[in-house]
């Protein structure tokens, strides 16, 4: 069994003057019996932006808008599970062995997010799948199944055009961003493996977010700010399961 069983394309995020992050994730591919040039996988050249325009920064900003191709051209191209990775990402060791496993509880399942690597702690015991509803901070090893590309990308795209602090979401770091949507449409569901498969490589940044102790306030406002918008909302609009709130 390998992670290629699981979902239909791995993108990794790297930009490609740091050749160090490249070689690095190949070595944690290497493990799972892959390569950056296994049917696939794909390295997905990481936007940078000229300025910061609206973001916490310029990172920010790159990071957000790389997701989103990501995301635009797994649907363009008919995907239909998802795994993204950021190329800072440290996969446990524990995580080939229990693909079998995880491989039969997923197809038991109807998810929209899949957290293979997330900063919660579980509980001990062996990998699991769990659900959660919580805000998760920082999307290094995170799944999309194509039900959610839709109403995702088009959330993602409309936080484009507001402002930071918009209280539907605006511009702001993209882990932020999907669990705002995440709050707005919670029958999207979402699962984590249980402990974390995947960790982050503590090394220079260029692209992807600050520590995510450096955001916690910022994204518990954002959060706090959904769930009044979306109960306002539901209070004047009920709408059918699956219907778009933004």
């Amino acid at each position: 069994m390998k992670l290629t069983d699981l979902f239909d394309r791995i993108a990794i995020i790297n930009l490609p003057e740091r050749t160090d992050r490249q070689r690095q994730v190949a070595a944690e591919l290497r493990q799972l019996d892959l390569a950056l040039t296994t049917p696939g996988v794909q390295l997905f050249p990481a936007i940078k932006p000229e300025d910061a325009a609206d973001f916490p920064s310029r990172g920010a900003r790159g990071a957000y808008l790389s997701h989103l191709e990501v995301l635009r051209q797994a649907r363009r191209d008919g995907v239909q599970a998802l795994l993204v990775m950021e190329d800072d990402l440290v996969i446990d060791k524990r995580l080939q062995p229990a693909l079998s496993r995880l491989a039969l509880d997923l197809r038991q399942e109807e998810w929209s997010f899949l957290y293979l690597g997330h900063l919660g702690k579980g509980r001990l015991g062996p990998v699991r799948l769990e659900e959660t509803r919580q805000p998760q901070q920082c999307l290094h090893c995170y799944a999309v199944h194509r039900r959610a590309f839709d109403p995702l990308i088009a959330y993602l795209e409309l936080c484009l055009t507001r402002p930071a602090g918009h209280p539907a979401g605006g511009a702001m770091h993209v882990d932020g961003a999907v669990s705002m949507f995440r709050q707005f449409q919670p029958h999207h569901r979402t699962l984590l493996i249980q402990p974390s498969m995947g960790s982050q490589r503590p090394s220079r940044s260029d692209i992807t977010h600050n520590r995510w102790y450096d955001r916690a306030p910022v994204i518990r406002q954002c959060l706090g700010l959904a769930r009044s918008l979306k109960a306002r909302w539901q209070q004047l609009m009920p709408q059918r399961a699956g219907d778009a709130v933004f």
